[in-house]
C-alpha cells in the first residue's frame, strides 16, 4: 500500500491537463440540469482556479460562451479548500459564506467574479444532479 504521504507527492507531479479537462467535461453534462437558465456571461473569456488545499493541486477552467473548457494559468479567481469542504459546500452542510468566514474556503482575485460564483454555489440544487443517478450510487453520496 502507497503511503499516503507518498500519493500525496505523487499527485502533487501529475500534469493539470487531463484533470482540467474532466472537470470541463463533468460541468458541461451537468450544465442544463443545475443551471438551466444560466448563461455564464459573467465568466465568458475569465478564468477560474479550483484548487485542493491539501494536495496542492487545481484546475483551471473558463468558459467560451457556449461550453466550459479546460484552460491554464493562475486563474482570475482563485478558489481553495480541502475536499472535505468542497464536499460539505455540495452536500448543502456549510455554505460557502460560513467557509470562507471561517477560513477554510479561500477566494482570491477578482472579487466580483468570485463572488458570482460563490453566490451559484450557494444557490445550486445539487440534489437535482442526484436524482439522475442510479439509486445505490445517488445514496452513497446523500450519506
Amino acid at each position: 500500500m502507497i503511503p499516503p504521504r507518498a500519493l500525496l507527492a505523487l499527485l502533487e507531479q501529475l500534469p493539470e491537463a487531463p484533470p482540467a479537462q474532466v472537470t470541463a467535461s463533468a460541468l458541461n453534462i451537468a450544465r442544463p440540469i443545475l443551471w438551466p437558465d444560466e448563461s455564464f456571461d459573467w465568466l465568458t473569456g475569465r478564468t477560474l482556479r479550483l484548487e485542493v488545499l491539501q494536495l496542492n493541486v487545481g484546475v483551471t477552467l473558463a468558459h467560451d460562451g457556449r461550453r466550459f473548457i479546460a484552460s491554464s494559468g493562475p486563474g482570475d479567481v482563485r478558489f481553495a479548500a480541502t475536499i472535505a469542504d468542497y464536499w460539505v459546500m455540495a452536500r448543502r452542510m456549510e455554505d460557502p459564506d460560513t467557509l470562507f468566514f471561517q477560513r477554510r474556503l479561500r477566494i482570491e482575485g477578482d472579487t466580483e467574479l468570485g463572488l458570482q460564483l460563490k453566490n451559484l454555489l450557494d444557490a445550486t440544487d445539487w440534489e437535482l444532479l442526484l436524482n439522475r443517478l442510479p439509486e445505490p450510487v445517488a445514496n452513497h453520496f446523500r450519506q
